[in-house]
């Protein structure tokens, strides 16, 4: 790591750099032949892998070699012109590396793609993914386990050959919560790699909350009762449209309970006694749906599953029809309105000695299946130079999702650069201000469900049954019997 001398003169010539080819950043948009010679191509590339114990190990890396890798996402315009720029100063360390860039659609469709495609091998050196995603990648020995490549002398983490400096920390600097989510599969080894992150936030009409001098609650006790003096007034009891709280995910909102309770849902390995992975059917588990349809019916809670066409509660909220909603902080803008000025803070917590928070957003994996040696090495350093402190710092200051370096919240990009935000930039501000502030705990609190396949299905099932409930259209017990089973045909 850099020295403080020295990191002012790299974020000088960083600022020189911008000044000729424009400012780093990326950002993403919205989130899925014969048999004898797959099995050739599986036999190959297993046996690359068995002999890449390190990168220079398989191949003796030589910058001045051309190779071209290609990178699948699902980043819209804009953030395809902050990606071109970062390539472009990516091209000044390593000139001989071609990036090509592929927009395939959103989340499900970057996903399914990839897997009409894992049989031929007709696959992108790396992708945006999630970790949901990749375990059924890993399940058809397709992508890399990046365990050599962090630890590699030469190009690891942290390690640079001299003249080929791409300004990155070790995994020490890499937010815990993000990090561990590259780990978090049934199969040993570290799979992804973070890049677009987001966990979420609590949004709140802070003029509401002074004129009434509300304190804005940091726990799910004081939440509800903060619902229940709002309700008394009846400006918003006589209001039928009224709710005191949006929810923007049916299935965080679920997940970060059980979480946050120390109550099941999914394991990495199956249960040995019940065979399983999917562990949400409990008495306990129901007694939190039960209670959040009790909230919602005396129009405490709305959650987009149980909202009119399905609506973000962000864009309830900024209609004055919530005063408070938890979403996404990738979507903190649109939680931005010039009718009031818009608070912001943490997630409630059954436990403030303990936060836990949903990790959220895309990785990055990279394909051992239809790629050479060559082409793994370069992505990896592309990747390397794409979550370096400054461009991970300039990327969350374009697009609100979170940095994925503990050192990008003292970047000059989120603290002089944004100093003077207004507007929906000054909320991206403050959002980063509170989420960085290690007294919150928020970096530390992160947490990623297990990955493994089928376990896609249990997200989605957590959606469908929390609305259902709410809606009235399923009582408790149906509700997690029909998610249960869907759950387990999916194993």
């Amino acid at each position: 790591m850099p020295n403080k001398k020295t990191s002012i003169i790299l974020a000088l010539a960083s600022m020189t750099i911008l000044a000729s080819c424009g400012a780093p950043g990326a950002g993403g948009s919205s989130a899925n032949s014969s048999d004898k010679s797959q099995e050739t191509s599986e036999k190959t590339s297993e046996s690359e892998q068995s002999t890449m114990s390190t990168p220079t190990e398989d191949v003796i890396f030589d910058p001045k070699e051309n190779v071209e890798i290609t990178f699948w996402h699902t980043m819209g315009k804009q953030n395809q012109e902050y990606l071109d720029q970062m390539i472009a100063q990516f091209n000044t360390i390593y000139p001989n590396i071609t990036v090509t860039h592929v927009q395939q659609g959103g989340y499900d469709e970057i996903n399914n793609t990839i897997n009409q495609n894992l049989a031929t091998g007709n696959l992108p050196t790396m992708a945006y993914c999630y970790e949901d995603h990749v375990a059924g990648y890993i399940d058809h020995n397709a992508v890399l386990d990046m365990t050599p490549y962090i630890n590699d002398s030469t190009y690891g983490l942290g390690h640079n050959p001299t003249g080929y400096d791409l300004f990155d920390g070790g995994v020490e600097d890499m937010t815990a919560g993000y990090w561990k989510a590259g780990s978090s599969y049934e199969q040993a080894g570290h799979y992804s790699m973070p890049h677009s992150k987001s966990t979420e936030a609590l949004y709140y009409n802070k003029d509401v909350f002074e004129a009434h001098g509300w304190t804005v609650p940091k726990t799910w006790t004081e939440m509800w009762d903060l619902c229940e003096t709002i309700m008394a007034d009846p400006t918003y009891s006589e209001n039928p449209d009224f709710y005191c709280l949006g929810y923007d995910s049916d299935a965080n909102l679920l997940i970060n309970l059980f979480e946050q309770n120390n109550l099941p849902y999914t394991t990495a390995t199956k249960d040995p006694v019940t065979a399983s992975h999917f562990g949400f059917n409990t008495a306990a588990n129901k007694k939190i749906v039960s209670d959040l349809k009790e909230y919602h019916d005396k129009r405490y809670l709305i959650t987009k599953g149980s909202s009119a066409n399905s609506a973000y509660t962000s864009t309830l909220f900024t209609a004055s029809t919530c005063l408070m909603s938890i979403g996404s902080t990738g979507g903190t803008k649109y939680n931005y309105t010039e009718n009031f000025v818009t608070g912001v803070s943490g997630v409630p917590q059954a436990d403030l000695n303990a936060p836990k928070m949903l990790s959220q957003g895309p990785s990055i994996c990279f394909f051992k299946r239809g790629t050479t040696p060559q082409q793994r090495t370069a992505a990896w350093l592309f990747y390397k130079w794409l979550s370096n402190t400054e461009n991970s710092a300039y990327y969350a200051s374009k697009t609100g999702y979170n940095p994925v370096r503990d050192s990008s919240y003292n970047s000059t990009f989120l603290t002089d650069d944004m100093a003077n935000a207004t507007g929906a930039d000054g909320l991206v501000r403050d959002t980063f201000h509170y989420v960085g502030d290690p007294d919150n705990g928020y970096t530390e609190g992160l947490f990623t469900s297990p990955a493994f396949k089928g376990s896609s299905e249990a997200r989605r099932q957590m959606d469908g049954l929390l609305s259902s409930v709410l809606l009235g259209t399923k009582d408790v017990d149906k509700a997690f019997d029909d998610a249960m089973q869907a759950c387990i045909f999916a194993e």
